[in-house]
């Protein structure tokens, strides 16, 4: 008699959610496992309607009473692992994933979260193959698209990118987060103001959508237009005043307006959201020399250049401060690493000219003057 029971209330259940009234639902869920603790089914229905409910912790515990009952049930797995990511569990999240696709390599919704899970862990590259496999499975699974299309821009692969989200709006015209992608590509391929108009239609849908402002407010910084793009990085701010990017384009914008005592302070506290994050250190550097404080321009060029040692510009702006310093030797060591890393960088041969000339190796100093004349550099001499 109480299975008997227990499966009308899975049907109510069922009837309740159908309704959106999931609260109502997980209490019919708790009376059909009150009568029937065995049946996987009510386990997972009440997995369901708990998540519905916001309530992550609980649905995990369903999810795990019913994957005790029944352990190769594919979709449980998946469920699990949606459960996982929600409470940020990205490693255990993708744990379950991989057991349910090893049950059911055709679960479309296992590998759209093995595909999110991959992308919050950064690993681009999985995650868009596991895309790949949920539009091989449905190929109009929009939120396979819009991944698939997040997954590109992480790759740099932007051209790619932005027929990804075309795509995705072509189901949602209004869908705020593929405009806000579509700006982000069109801004990485330097095509500022239609990336403007993309972000602009994402804020007309959502005002309030934090990554659109960012992105206009970078936009607008990348065409010069320094005090617009100020103006959207306090609209940024001012809904999440822990937003590192807001901060960092922040520091841009000012840096831009020549505010270098402004921007310096904006790239602080974007480095106490993150003290490592190498566009806030590179930022804090570059203020830090505009102002000639040097010493505390080297410490912090010194930080950037341990996690980025490929960069000509950071090198050469450290030799500059260097040369202040009267450190020509070592001066002379970060133009010419600058120079190796970017033949072209006619700032850096100058200045590999100056500090050979200096160092009385005026052969040497010669040819490096040349080249960068070669490159377009405009020399006089002082008589």
């Amino acid at each position: 008699m109480s299975s008997r029971e227990a499966e009308e209330w899975i049907a109510r259940g069922i009837e309740l959610g159908e309704q959106d009234r999931f609260t109502e639902a997980v209490e019919a869920y708790d009376r059909a496992t009150a009568l029937d603790p065995t049946n996987a089914e009510a386990w997972a229905l009440k997995g369901g309607a708990l998540a519905d409910c916001e309530r992550m912790e609980e649905a995990l515990v369903a999810y795990e009473r019913a994957l005790a009952l029944d352990p190769d049930e594919a979709a449980l797995w998946a469920f699990k692992g949606n459960a996982l990511a929600e409470l940020g569990r990205s490693d255990e999240a993708l744990d379950a994933t991989e057991r349910a696709l090893a049950l059911d390599p055709t679960d479309a919704t296992a590998w759209l979260i093995k595909g999110a899970m991959l992308t919050e862990l950064e690993r681009s590259d999985e995650a868009l193959a596991a895309y790949d496999h949920v539009l091989a499975l449905d190929p109009d699974e929009t939120d396979a698209i819009l991944g698939k299309a997040d997954a590109l821009l992480e790759l740099e692969r932007f051209d790619e990118a932005l027929a990804v989200y075309e795509r995705a709006l072509e189901f949602d015209p209004n869908d705020e987060s593929a405009l806000t992608g579509k700006g982000d590509a069109l801004d990485a391929l330097d095509r500022h103001d239609e990336a403007l108009t993309a972000y602009d239609r994402a804020l007309s849908i959502a005002a309030d959508d934090i990554d659109a402002l960012t992105g206009k407010g970078d936009a607008l910084a990348n065409l010069e237009r320094y005090d617009e793009a100020l103006v959207v990085y306090e609209q940024a701010l001012a809904l999440d005043d822990e937003h590192i990017w807001a901060w960092m384009g922040k520091g841009d914008a000012l840096a831009g307006l020549e505010r270098h005592n402004e921007a310096l302070a904006a790239y602080d506290r974007a480095l106490k959201l993150d003290p490592e994050d190498e566009r806030a250190l590179s930022g804090r550097a570059i203020a830090l020399v505009d102002l000639r404080r040097d010493a505390d321009a080297l410490a912090t060029l010194d930080r950037v250049l341990a996690k980025s040692a490929d960069e000509p510009f950071l090198w050469t702006l450290k030799a500059d401060s260097l040369v202040r310093q009267d450190r020509l030797p070592e001066a002379l060591e970060a133009y010419t690493r600058a120079t190796k890393l970017d033949e072209r960088n006619a700032w850096a041969w100058l200045g590999r000219a100056a500090c050979l000339q200096a160092l009385g190796r005026g052969q040497e100093a010669q040819a490096a003057e040349q080249r960068a004349r070669e490159l377009g550099a405009v020399i006089t001499h002082e008589e």
